[in-house]
């Protein structure tokens, strides 16, 4: 087993995005692909990590950019400044995923038809956006995910499988 990484510049329109990925060269041939979300604090250290265990397990893990190159929030403050436009303008959050999945899509390593994505917190609302928006991919994980849906995407059909995985006592989304 020999896990390879490293980072790859993408755009959405002319923000330059930068994801982090994970593969093991060992496997022959294309494998399938995960996209992991971040928290609202942005692509960090915990996000990388799972895309490396990802790799382990035979997948390419893709830690997404949602943010900037670059760009990571200091404070809870900031965290919540980063995230605050993405939940003003869900258009704009699924445009940005989408720049996600498109990216991956192109990878060499990267069988496109076995795409999934998962998110924690506010990427788990991202990722729950990415399935809302009808995306061709296998199914979907939302880890205690901000729930709310947006109101741009009304009737359009899930084609992924969906679980959200959101503890009865979570402060961030009430039982309401």
């Amino acid at each position: 087993m020999a896990i390879v990484t490293n980072t790859v510049n993408y755009l959405d329109g002319c923000v330059v995005l930068e994801g982090f990925f994970a593969f093991d060269e060992a496997i022959q041939g294309r494998r399938p692909a995960v996209l992991i979300n971040h928290a609202r604090g942005g692509r960090d250290g915990f996000i990388a990590e799972k895309a490396e265990k990802l790799a382990k397990l035979g997948y390419l893990g893709f830690a997404v950019d949602m943010y900037g190159q670059g760009v990571l929030g200091t404070s809870q403050e900031e965290n919540s400044r980063l995230m605050q436009p993405f939940m003003d303008d869900r258009a704009m959050l699924q445009k940005r995923i989408q720049a996600a999945l498109s990216t991956v899509r192109l990878m060499p390593w990267v069988d496109d038809n076995k795409i999934a994505a998962i998110g924690f917190c506010f990427g788990g609302l991202c990722v729950l956006d990415l399935a809302r928006t009808g995306a061709d991919i296998k199914g979907v994980v939302s880890f205690h995910g901000l729930l709310g849906a947006p109101d741009n995407l009304a009737g359009q059909p899930i084609k992924a499988k969906v679980l959200a995985l959101h503890g009865h006592d979570d402060p961030m989304g009430p039982v309401e």
